[in-house]
């Protein structure tokens, strides 16, 4: 699978990143190192799922199921 970088569309994702840590006290540079991390966290546990989710697709990994979802009714 080749690496899909986030596209423009991650504006959400970087909103949501920069609330959060003004939330948690974080300002000027340590405010940007912090994002930067954030950032590249993201982009490293959607390449994960979607590396998954073609696994999946491609039959080479068991999807979970309902009940490892939402376990026993």
């Amino acid at each position: 699978m080749d690496a899909r970088p986030l596209s423009s569309g991650d504006d959400g994702f970087a909103m949501e990143i920069l609330k959060d840590l003004v939330a948690q006290g974080y300002s000027g540079d340590e405010l940007i190192n912090e994002f930067a991390n954030q950032r590249a966290n993201i982009k490293k546990a959607v390449a994960k799922m979607l590396e998954e989710a073609d696994e999946i697709a491609a039959g080479t990994r068991p999807s979970a199921t309902t009940k490892d979802i939402f376990g026993e009714e």
